[in-house]
């Protein structure tokens, strides 16, 4: 009997200065109900390997939720705030509402933060009919203190507290000082302050070096913190709980890309307040910054402020419970760090292991499955059990058979992976173990140790029915073979011989499978080739809604329409004169590229600015519902400086025939579009 058996990702969307050290081991994993494979290999050199086991995440009981009352926005580079004492300009204040000690009736105080690539900004206005100021900037006079902590480690978190006493305008300037820590007493090397007296208080605007924080250098999320006011009669109030010495109590203080993920799925899925079960922090993409690997419930989501513009995020929904994620640069020999994730599916009266190993390649933002294998079976009462052990090393995966307790040849009927999966490797099987050899990203080749077989061989069988993701094909460094054609185009287009281009890809975009170039020259998208126009032509295409060169900002290549070749992705920004005022828009457009020609197939509108305000739209590619290739999903994302009220324009109707599809609001109505490939142009699917 044919047991067809679900094991694959089912892809629902695819989307320093002075220092008080205060760690805070993970308590306990709870004990699973079943023996883990990952457990069994590592007393082997096997899977927990990877990294030393150093960065293998079960949960450590100090994870905390996103959501909460604080919020660490981006800096505008085009409007950044005047550093002179009055926060008009700022985002919504985080109101300071626990009182923590002392008498507090008669204080107030509301905090903004933002952040640069190197600086780190805080507002505060404090209400307060008795400040007392002084230049001896003491413990026991009027200030506000910050307590930071960032992730350092599994379960661990390092804190940093610094004071910020305000000055008396004309007398004394304002200072910022170490609370704790070897520097305590001192002022915080680069920080600044000004301070403006109000009626019944004092408002201020500081700054403070990220490079006051050793780990802000790799790690800007995960970020916790408290803001407290300390009023010189011993009342203290506070935007929560926890403080130096309890690092794991404090709120969470996310980026952008954090928040998005809040509004932009957490909300909608009634998961907002809850915390991950899994948070890992590595650099998997991007820049040098880490990126934060979250898992709430059965979604994955990766977000960090090097990754898709610090703004947006990924997300999947994938089939079973994820038990375990790890991460290492080990496998694939890249950079980034490649992420090892388990996950089970219960499947009739046995619970299977799947172990996956994705991998972000460069110029792309989703992850990609390198390899995935079934590596345990297991009794739902847990007195049967086939393992495999698995031991990743450079560029090769190995996997090994262990004895099976409970079944044999005969007794074994649990159905198999297969459809991209490679099945588990029983021990009374022909296959005693596989090396799998990894080269470009892929899975190149295997080479097996055989055994001798069992007499009775087991009736599993290797069957699935499983979505995968189509493989774009590969994108290289172009060759020169159309060298001629390119200088060619050079000519034509008054281009100095010599310019290179701002992008420059071999990938198949037209035709039989030899790649072409493309190059972006300016806003010239060039595409060339030896099979392309018999070799001796080329197609250029001027992308005109971009007012200069500088405002292309990505040219990437990938398979949209499940037809082999490959679409091409561009993301820039436009500037659209309104009135008196510029308005910065971010777009997508893409290109496909059929009979010589390079034609327009979709274009979105991505995020919308105007003097700091900011609209940000969430768009992803995700498997399509309907034969090969991908769906463009979109979402509403998150708004900074602009309310329903506030915002000055409708939200437009998707798929109404405009030239770019709209961006979604928060407060629009539209919950999310799905365009699907009609044949000629994504459109909205019916």
């Amino acid at each position: 009997m044919d047991r067809r058996f679900v094991l694959a990702s089912l892809v629902v969307l695819a989307a320093c200065g002075g220092k008080q050290e205060a760690k805070t081991p993970a308590s306990d994993a709870k004990e699973e109900e079943h023996e883990s494979i990952g457990d069994v290999a590592a007393a082997q050199g096997g899977i927990a390997a990877l990294g030393g086991a150093g960065n293998r995440e079960q949960g450590t009981g100090t994870e905390v939720a996103f959501a909460g009352p604080l919020r660490l926005e981006t800096l505008s580079k085009k409007n950044p705030p005047k550093l002179d004492g009055v926060p008009k300009e700022w985002h919504a204040r985080a109101a300071a509402k626990e009182k923590i000690e002392g008498k507090t009736d008669d204080l107030g105080l509301d905090v903004a933060v933002q952040a640069s690539d190197d600086t780190l900004w805080l507002a505060a206005e404090i209400a307060d009919p008795s400040l007392k100021r002084s230049k001896s900037y003491a413990d026991g006079e009027d200030h506000v203190r910050v307590v930071l902590a960032f992730p350092a480690g599994r379960g661990v978190l390092k804190a940093y507290e610094i004071g910020f006493w305000p000055g008396v305008p004309g007398s004394s300037p304002g200072a910022v000082k170490w609370i704790s820590g070897p520097n305590a007493g001192q002022k915080v090397t680069g920080a600044k302050l000004v301070e403006n007296d109000v009626k019944g208080g004092v408002t201020f605007e500081a700054t403070v070096p990220w490079s006051s924080f050793a780990e802000a250098a790799s790690t800007r999320v995960g970020l916790r913190a408290t803001f407290r006011y300390h009023d010189d009669g011993g009342g203290v109030l506070a935007t929560g709980p926890g403080g130096a010495d309890k690092p794991n109590e404090l709120l969470a203080l996310p980026i952008a890309a954090e928040a998005a993920v809040v509004e932009g799925l957490l909300q909608q899925k009634g998961l907002a307040g809850t915390k991950p079960s899994i948070d890992i922090y590595a650099d998997v993409a991007g820049d040098d910054r880490k990126e934060r690997i979250s898992v709430f419930g059965s979604f994955i989501t990766i977000c960090g402020p090097g990754y898709r513009g610090g703004k947006q995020f990924f997300w999947r929904e994938l089939v079973g419970e994820i038990v375990t994620l790890e991460t290492g640069a080990i496998v694939l020999g890249r950079p980034k760090e490649e992420v090892v994730l388990r996950r089970r599916v219960t499947q009739g009266q046995a619970v299977h292991e799947l172990l996956e190993l994705w991998s972000i390649p460069q110029g792309k933002e989703e992850p990609d499955s390198v390899f995935a294998h079934q590596v345990m079976v297991i009794s739902s009462d847990g007195k049967k059990k086939v393992t495999n052990a698995v031991h990743l090393g450079a560029k090769q995966i190995e996997v090994t058979t262990e004895p099976a307790t409970g079944w044999d040849a005969g007794s074994f009927k649990e159905p198999l992976a297969g459809n991209g999966v490679e099945p588990i490797l029983l021990p009374w099987g022909a296959v005693k173990s596989k090396t799998f050899k990894i080269e470009n990203g892929k899975v190149a080749s295997a080479t097996e140790v055989p055994q001798t077989p069992a007499a009775a061989p087991s009736t599993a069988t290797a069957s699935a029915t499983l979505p995968k993701d189509v493989p774009t094909p590969a994108v290289t460094k172009p060759s020169d073979n159309s060298k001629a054609v390119m200088d060619a185009y050079m000519r034509d287009a008054n281009v100095a011989a010599g310019t290179k281009p701002k992008f420059d890809l071999g990938v198949n975009v037209d035709g039989d499978a030899t790649p072409e170039r493309v190059a972006l020259f300016g806003r010239d998208l060039v595409v060339l080739g030896p099979g392309f126009k018999g070799g001796s032509g080329y197609a250029r295409l001027t992308l005109t809604q971009f007012n200069e060169d500088k405002d292309v900002g990505e040219l990437t290549a990938r398979d949209l329409d499940g037809d082999g070749a490959a679409e091409l992705i561009v993301r820039g920004e436009r500037h659209v004169k309104v009135e008196a005022q510029t308005v910065e828009i971010d777009a997508l457009f893409v290109y496909q590229v059929k009979g010589g020609n390079i034609a327009r197939v979709f274009s979105i509108e991505t995020g919308r600015e105007v003097s700091g305000k900011r609209v940000q739209g969430l768009v992803q590619f995700v498997p399509a519902k309907k034969g090969k290739g991908f769906d463009i999903d979109v979402r509403p994302g998150t708004a900074k400086g602009w309310t329903k009220e506030s915002y000055p324009w409708p939200q437009d109707k998707p798929g109404s025939g405009a030239a770019i599809e709209p961006l979604l609001l928060p407060w629009g109505g539209v919950a999310n579009v799905r365009y699907a490939w009609n044949g000629t142009q994504f459109a909205p699917a019916q």
